[in-house]
């Protein structure tokens, strides 16, 4: 059996296996993916691993499970941003201070709390293809932007995603609700 030993297949794994160990079992083993798995490798894993995650569970339950897989939120990127949030007067100051020193992603002020935009897909697995993925495989970003603005402000956030590249977008917008 060929060896699942890439940080993403681990993270789903342990992700799924809250919901069903069995499950994560099979997946692994019908769809395993390697350190060294090239990118049409990944995307076509990240294809697989969205089709069998549609095929067997509520909506709620993926969104779960994909948010389970994201990235690690930096914590060097929340201690600025905890800079930048004591610095400001309001949610708008704190996002325009945040624009003027970061360059990857922008926030924007909204009603009830800021829009977390990036301008494009950075994820390792789908970036590189130009075929668009199911919107199920996008979910993780929420985990990750929740994950970073515990880290910032200290407590749980509500995340939405409104947009994303992937599924034909213009960028990947994320709705923090504060």
């Amino acid at each position: 059996m060929a060896k699942s030993d890439n940080a993403h297949a681990l993270r789903f794994y342990e992700s799924l296996s809250q919901l069903s160990e069995e499950a994560a079992i099979a997946f692994a083993e019908e769809h395993p993916l390697s350190k060294s798995a090239d990118y049409e490798k990944k995307f076509r894993w990240a294809r697989e691993q969205c089709r069998f995650l549609e095929e067997r569970f509520s909506a709620e339950e993926i969104a779960a499970v994909r948010a389970g897989c994201h990235c690690e939120a930096g914590s060097a990127l929340a201690k600025r941003m905890k800079g930048y949030l004591k610095a400001a007067a309001d949610l708008a100051g704190f996002a325009a201070l945040f624009n003027e020193k970061e360059k990857y992603v922008t926030l924007e002020a909204v009603p009830g709390g800021l829009l977390l935009i990036y301008p494009q897909c950075y994820c390792s697995c789908v970036k590189r293809m130009a075929e668009p993925v199911s919107r199920t495989w996008c979910l993780c970003t929420l985990g990750h932007v929740k994950s970073l603005f515990f880290q910032v402000l200290g407590r749980e956030v509500e995340a939405e995603l409104l947009e994303t590249i992937k599924t034909g977008g213009e960028r990947c917008a994320v709705k923090v609700n504060l």
